[in-house]
């Protein structure tokens, strides 16, 4: 569940959903980490609510999600999120391997943290 849901909210966070406040990309690193980060939890948030089962807490998958992009955003260097950034004007829309690299560890320590089964 945990990789399923980091490669969605990948795609979807960090690609077509970045809900940008101005029609051109965010310039300054802090403005796209910001953005970028709210935007992962959201999705994260959809995602994980739509394949978990209903006893799961919502306030579970909001610590999981919260959890992810809070420490995602950590661990991406400035130099990182300027890749990022430059491939979100460029219309890229699959998760970059360099976050699902970060990620996938990520959010398996916060899945355990927010007490979700694997």
């Amino acid at each position: 569940m945990t990789a399923a849901i980091v490669a969605l909210c990948g795609a979807v966070g960090f690609g077509v959903a970045f809900m940008r406040t101005s029609s051109q990309p965010p310039s300054e690193v802090a403005e796209f980490r910001a953005t970028m980060a709210a935007n992962f939890a959201a999705q994260c948030f959809k995602a994980a609510r739509s394949s978990s089962p209903a006893d799961v807490t919502d306030a579970k998958l909001h610590s999981f999600c919260d959890c992810t992009a809070t420490r995602v955003n950590k661990a991406l260097s400035d130099a990182d999120v300027t890749v990022l950034a430059e491939q979100e004007r460029k219309g890229v829309t699959a998760p970059p391997a360099l976050l699902m690299d970060k990620a996938k560890p990520i959010a398996a320590i916060c899945r355990s943290e927010a007490g979700l089964a694997g």
